[in-house]
Parts: structure tokens; C-alpha cells; sequence
């Protein structure tokens, strides 16, 4: 008896199917996953609740107030602050530049690299397997306008309501649609390289206004710049949600144009290529990968679309012929240190950059709250310390690189600790210095972060020498696939060293002063982190116990 099947398979049935067998192959749980990061979360619970009292007795101590630290201020008193409107409106343009920046480099209309290669080469329409993914990567902007938009109309218009702020978000969503719908149509035509540039320069750039608009007004006495000569920044068309939360509806035509952009988009989704899905897959990758490895300077790089491989041309001596083997092999590396990170101009742009972003945030009106710059600092700390382990992550990626030098392994580790432990000394009080002189800290807190600085030089090196996940490990089922479990762990290495570091700094930034115990402790800490950063692990032993902890098996012969 034979049967005829005279049914094919439609893209939808392959995608489903495809899902259905990555979730069946999961084997862990839920709590197994909270498991694995249960003693990080602890210890980290722990740290902040210990921080929280050291914070409150200090503030008592110092005599600094009896007012909350979660409402203290740390700009000084008589600070001329940033208008909330050029605040607000430099933030919108720096997300929508940034938006529209990544989603040009990701996608928009993205697909994994599985996914291309088993799907892409069926007899089937691949508009089935194309118009999925652009309908989802609809809902990630559509949730940042809502998060974005909502807050900044709420404080901006004196007398909200519902209509109107319901409105003003209804704006930005069209906003976001319509940066959405320009990436689509560059795709689409494989275009726009131009305007990726020009986001990527407005993303980077926008913010340092903040401190500068800052630092001019505070020296300008009456020629300070005041919201009369803001208020023209409000028309631009990323600032038009404010006009619709002031009462203007004319803004509201960006949705009809962003919806109409989109209905062409859809129309015309089977003429991106197969070389375009593709090479947005592998940004996907290539940023997911960065994600899972807490590396700033990979991910940068991936969302902003640029090659691991620089094109500057300078070149520091790396031969030299005075002195033993050894002090000739030390001075190499150090220079090979020295060249990568003058290759990489950008980098240490975004290095400076990173310094800047805790006084672009006390410098705007009504945000000078303690705890929230702390927690930038503490962010930007951790991420400029990352991206200048560039060349210590590539040589814990190849280990035989290192160990054609003629010096012990432990010499080798040092020496990759001087570059990043002297370029995090001069971060701080860059960082620190652009606080002070916008009326935040102390000098002596100025000091208290130098000497925190070669410790985050040790955090770098914890980062890049993190160990590698265990890939081994069962994956756990969720609504978005399957989620390693060893790589959660490893994510969190790096981190904690860094807020180890800068634990003192902190305290002492959100009580208002620094006293002198403080100096010590700090200092302690800092030799702490040297010596955790670079100690060496010790490999694994082939008889240790095999996959999932279990012996392996003999083999009968």
C-alpha cells in the first residue's frame, strides 16, 4: 500500500519545526540556571548591604546631614546645571542616532547564522523566513521609545495629562518606526554606509556637549547659556515627542509617514539578498559573542560595524639589543602593548569618552543624585577597563604566542598588568577631575580614585584571562531558545573586581566625604586586585573528572 503526499512543507512549518527541535534538546531547569549564580548574587547582595550601612554611618560621622543618600545631591551648591531641555533633547538624539546606528549594522531584518545556512538554500518562498524577523525586530524599538519617551514628557510638561502624554508616546513610537523603516529600506537597497557614519560620530559626540554647556556656563557668569537659547533644540524632529506632551499635534504626522515607509518596506522584503541576511547575521553573532564576554571593545565594535583589524600604521621599536633576555623580552611586550593601543585611536576615544559620561550626567539639572552617578562610574570604570585588554585577551586566546618568550609565565601575566594598570591611572583622574570641576567629590576623593586606578588595571586582565564557559554544561529552555549555562558564569567574572576596586571610592562619593581610614583601605584593596588579577590558574589535569563532572569511561579495546 502506497501513500501519495502531495502537501509541501511551508516556511512557517519549517521554522516551527526547527524550534521545537532546539527546545527538546535542552536538559536543564530553571533552577539550575539561578543555581549557578546564586553565590555571585549573594556575595553581591552582601557587598551593597554592607556599603549601604558604611555609607550611613559615614555621612553621620562627617556630620554631612541627616537628609537620605538616595535623595542627596552631589553637585555642589550654587552649580549652574544643564537646562532639563537640552538635556533631554541632546539624550534623544543621541538614542535615535545610536538606534538607527545599530539597527543599520544588525539588520534590521535579521536571521542567525543556522538559520541562513539551513534555510535560506529550501525550495520555499523566504519571504516566510524573512517577515518574522522583521516583524520582531519591531518590538525592541517600539519598548525604547515607550521607556525613553514616556519619562522625559512626564517631567518636562508642567501639567501632564493622560491624552497628552499618551499622544507624546505615540510620537515617539513613530519616531522610533520611522528610524526602523530606514534602516529596512537601506538594506534593502544596500545603502546608506554614508549616513551609518554620520550616526556613529552624532552617537559619540552628542553627550560631551552636556559637559561643555556645563563648564562654559559656570565660568560665564551672565553670558551663561540659559533655556531662551535652548529652546530651537525642541523642533528637532528626535525632540518632537516634547512638542506633542506641550499640547502641538502636528508632530503627530510622523507616524503616518513612518507607517507608510514601513508598508513599502514589507512590500519589497524578498529583495534582500542573500549576501545582506547573511553578513546581518553575523553581526548578530559577532555582538552576541561580545555580550557573553563583557568585552566593550568587541561589542562596540560589532554594533558599530567596524573590522577587528585597524588600519594605522604606527610602530614602536620592538627589537632591542641592550640588556639581558630578559629585560629585552620585557621591553618587547610592553611595546607590543604600547603599539596595539596606538594602532586603535578609536579605541582610546571611546576610553575618553567613557571618562566623560559621569559629569555629562551631573551636569544635568535634578540628576546630580550620589547614587546615580556612582553607578555610571562604577559602569563606565568597568567598561573603559575591558576595552583596553585588547591584547591580553588575544594572547589568552593563543597561549603560544606568550610562551615563545624567554620568561616564566608569571613574568609574562606582569607585564601584561603595565599598559592597562598605567592607562587606568590616567583614566581616573580624568573621570574624576571632570567631577570636580563640576562641583562633584573632593580632591581628596580625586586621590582616593588614582589610587584605584592600577586595580582596575587588574581588572582588565581578570576579564581577558577570565576562563573559557563550559559549553559542556546543559542548556536550559526559554520562550527564546536554548541559554548556555556556562556561559552565564563566566559572564560574571570581570565585574567583580571592578566594583571590589572602586568599593571605597564609591562609598566615599555617595557620603559626601572621604575619611581618612579610607587610604588604607584602598590601598589594600588596590593590592588586592593586583594580586587576584594576576595570578595564574592552574590547568586541568586529564584526570580530573570528565563531562558534567563524571569520570570518563574506559574504552574496551
Amino acid at each position: 500500500m502506497s501513500m501519495k503526499i502531495n502537501q509541501r512543507f511551508s516556511a512557517k512549518d519549517i521554522r516551527q519545526y526547527t524550534f521545537r527541535a532546539g527546545l527538546s534538546r535542552t536538559e536543564g531547569g530553571l533552577l539550575e540556571l539561578v543555581s549557578e549564580v546564586y553565590t555571585s548574587i549573594l556575595g553581591a547582595l552582601t557587598l551593597l548591604t554592607m556599603a549601604g550601612a558604611l555609607i550611613v554611618a559615614l555621612r553621620h560621622s562627617l556630620g554631612v546631614g541627616d537628609e537620605s543618600a538616595l535623595l542627596a545631591s552631589a553637585v555642589a551648591p550654587g552649580f549652574h546645571s544643564v537646562t532639563l531641555l537640552q538635556a533631554s533633547a541632546t539624550v534623544l538624539l543621541t538614542l535615535a542616532a545610536a538606534l538607527l546606528s545599530v539597527e543599520m549594522t544588525m539588520g534590521p531584518v535579521a536571521m542567525t547564522l543556522p538559520q541562513t545556512a539551513w534555510w535560506l538554500g529550501l525550495p520555499v518562498r523566504r519571504r516566510g523566513f524573512i517577515q518574522p524577523g522583521f516583524l520582531k525586530s519591531l518590538i525592541w524599538p517600539s519598548a525604547a521609545a515607550v521607556v525613553v519617551v514616556l519619562p522625559m514628557a512626564l517631567g518636562m510638561v508642567a501639567e501632564p495629562t493622560p491624552g497628552r502624554l499618551a499622544l507624546s508616546v505615540l510620537c515617539g513610537l513613530g519616531l522610533a518606526w520611522l528610524l526602523y523603516g530606514i534602516a529596512c529600506w537601506c538594506q534593502i537597497t544596500d545603502s546608506g554606509a554614508w549616513l551609518k557614519k554620520v550616526m556613529g560620530a552624532i552617537t559619540l559626540l552628542a553627550p560631551l556637549t552636556l559637559v561643555a554647556t556645563a563648564l562654559y556656563n559656570n565660568v560665564a557668569g551672565g553670558d551663561a547659556i540659559t533655556a531662551a537659547n535652548t529652546a530651537w533644540m525642541e523642533y528637532l524632529p528626535t525632540s518632537w515627542p516634547l512638542l506633542v506632551a506641550d499640547g502641538a499635534t502636528w508632530p503627530l504626522l510622523l507616524v503616518v509617514l513612518a507607517l507608510g515607509l514601513l508598508a513599502l518596506v514589507f512590500l519589497h522584503l524578498e529583495r534582500i539578498t542573500t549576501a545582506q541576511l547573511k553578513a546581518s547575521a553575523a553581526a548578530g553573532a559577532y555582538a552576541t559573542s561580545s555580550l557573553l564576554s563583557m568585552d566593550a571593545t568587541e561589542l562596540s565594535r560589532s554594533l558599530g560595524g567596524a573590522t577587528s583589524v585597524g588600519k594605522s600604521k604606527v610602530r614602536l621599536p620592538l627589537i632591542f639589543k641592550g640588556g639581558t633576555a630578559f629585560s629585552r623580552s620585557v621591553k618587547t611586550l610592553i611595546s607590543t602593548h604600547a603599539t596595539m593601543a596606538l594602532r586603535s585611536p578609536a579605541t582610546l576615544l571611546r576610553v575618553l569618552v567613557l571618562a566623560a559620561v559621569p559629569a555629562s550626567l551631573a551636569s544635568v539639572e535634578f540628576l546630580g543624585n550620589a547614587i546615580l552617578i556612582a553607578v555610571a562610574l562604577y559602569l563606565c570604570a568597568h567598561f573603559a577597563a575591558t576595552t583596553l585588554g585588547a591584547t591580553a585577551r588575544f594572547s589568552a586566546g593563543n597561549p603560544a604566542v606568550d610562551m615563545l618568550m624567554p620568561l616564566p609565565a608569571k613574568t609574562v601575566r606582569l607585564v601584561h598588568y603595565v599598559v592597562p594598570a598605567v592607562l587606568m591611572t590616567l583614566w581616573a583622574p580624568i573621570c574624576f577631575g571632570l567631577l570636580l570641576a563640576l562641583g562633584v567629590g573632593s580632591p581628596s576623593l580625586l586621590i582616593l580614585a588614582i589610587l584605584a586606578g592600577p586595580g582596575l588595571g587588574a581588572a582588565t586582565l581578570r576579564a581577558a584571562f577570565r576562563p573559557t564557559p563550559d559549553w559542556n554544561m546543559p542548556a536550559v529552555a526559554s520562550p527564546t531558545g536554548p541559554i548556555p549555562m556556562g556561559a552565564i558564569k563566566a559572564f560574571l567574572i570581570g565585574p567583580d573586581l571592578t566594583l571590589i576596586v572602586l568599593l571605597p571610592v564609591l562609598i566615599a562619593l555617595i557620603a559626601g566625604g572621604v575619611p581618612a581610614i579610607a587610604f588604607p583601605i584602598q590601598l589594600s584593596l588596590t593590592f588586592l586586585a593586583y594580586t587576584w588579577g594576576t595570578h595564574i590558574r592552574k590547568p586541568k589535569s586529564a584526570k580530573d573528572a570528565g563531562l558534567f563532572g563524571m569520570a570518563p569511561v574506559p574504552v574496551k579495546k
